[in-house]
């Protein structure tokens, strides 16, 4: 008979391996015991910290970013992100990335942290820029390639519901966090 009070939910963690070594995928085979005693391994996604930012203007346009993404092999419009780098805290990356994708700037709240996937270690870090404005040209990497556009809030919610963007999740929180669902 299943008894909720009684039930072990607790994995005990053994060891880890790196599988697969890259700059930005890195997969370790991880060894569990279950509850049961039964032991098992996970390939987990190793990743550090990432932000991703919706910035909204003064006449509530989203400040977006439209460029190619390899996993699903298309152009997405979506909100910037990015890593925290070694030595930074999650706002300071926010603002950087923000200012680095898009040349904007503006007033940066903390909204959320998220675990985006149950076989991942990143956690994203969701802020929203308010008042944004455009202080300088965008400052691109060499490998990214990317537009920026301005979406009405109403248009930026109905691109939600498409599901076409990345950090679909976070940009829901964002959304809420400012009263615009």
């Amino acid at each position: 008979m299943y008894n909720k009070e009684k039930i072990n939910l607790e994995f005990k963690y053994l060891s880890e391996k790196n599988v697969y070594p890259s700059h930005y995928l890195k997969v370790n085979k991880q060894s569990f015991e279950l509850p049961n005693k039964q032991i098992k391994e996970f390939e987990i996604h190793k990743g550090g910290e990432v932000v991703v930012i919706l910035p909204i203007t003064k006449d509530n346009q989203v400040v977006c970013v439209t460029q190619y993404r390899v996993g699903p092999k298309l152009t997405m419009t979506e909100l910037p992100a990015g890593f925290v780098d070694q030595g930074e805290s999650p706002l300071q990356a926010a603002q950087r990335e923000l200012l680095e994708e898009t040349g904007f700037s503006g007033e940066i709240n903390f909204v959320q942290t998220v675990y985006p996937d149950s076989y991942s270690t990143i956690k994203r870090h969701v802020y929203v820029c308010q008042n944004a404005q455009k202080l300088k040209e965008p400052n691109l990497d060499d490998s990214e390639f990317l537009k920026v556009e301005l979406l009405s809030a109403q248009k930026f919610r109905n691109h939600l519901k498409s599901g076409k963007l990345t950090h679909l999740e976070s940009a829901y929180l964002a959304m809420d966090f400012l009263n615009f669902l």
